[in-house]
C-alpha cells in the first residue's frame, strides 16, 4: 500500500513541477490561477513570480518526489540515511499541511479573501490537494 500511496504523491509532484517548468519557459495557461490576487473589481496579483523563482519551485517539487522515492525504496541512495529521509519527508508533510491551513488572508482553508478566482480555485483544488499530499506522506511514514 505504501508504494501506491507514494506513487500518487510522486506523480502529483512531477505534474505540478512540469506546470512550473512550462510557466518558467514562458507558458501562460493557468498562470492567472496560480497567484493570489487582491479582492475588488480589479483583481491584481499580489506578486509576479519570475522565471528563476518558478523554476526553483519546480526543482523543489522534483526534490520532494525524489525524497519519496527514497522513502519507499523505489531507488536507493547512500547519500542520505533512513532517519534523514524520514525527517525530510515529515518536513515536506508539514509544509503542505501548513499550506492547506494557509496564512489566513489569501491562501488556505482559513483565508479571508475567498471570492477571487484564485481564492475559489484554492478552496476547491489547491488546499485539499495540499492536505492530501500531507496525509499520504504521514501514512507512508507512520503506518
Amino acid at each position: 500500500m505504501k508504494p501506491i500511496l507514494a506513487l500518487i504523491d510522486i506523480l502529483i509532484f512531477a505534474f505540478i513541477a512540469s506546470i512550473h517548468f512550462y510557466w518558467a519557459f514562458g507558458g501562460r495557461r493557468w498562470s492567472k490561477l496560480a497567484v493570489p490576487t487582491s479582492s475588488g473589481s480589479q483583481q491584481k496579483p499580489l506578486f509576479t513570480p519570475g522565471p528563476l523563482s518558478t523554476m526553483a519551485v519546480g526543482i523543489g517539487l522534483l526534490c520532494f518526489a525524489w525524497i519519496l522515492t527514497l522513502k519507499v525504496g523505489f531507488i536507493n541512495s547512500s547519500l542520505l540515511s533512513d532517519s534523514t529521509i524520514t525527517f525530510i519527508s515529515v518536513g515536506i508533510a508539514i509544509i503542505f499541511f501548513l499550506r492547506a491551513i494557509g496564512e489566513f488572508n489569501y491562501v488556505g482553508f482559513f483565508k479571508k479573501i475567498k471570492q477571487t478566482e484564485f481564492g475559489q480555485t484554492d478552496t476547491l483544488y489547491y488546499s485539499p490537494l495540499c492536505l492530501l499530499i500531507s496525509f499520504i506522506i504521514l501514512v507512508i511514514n507512520y503506518y
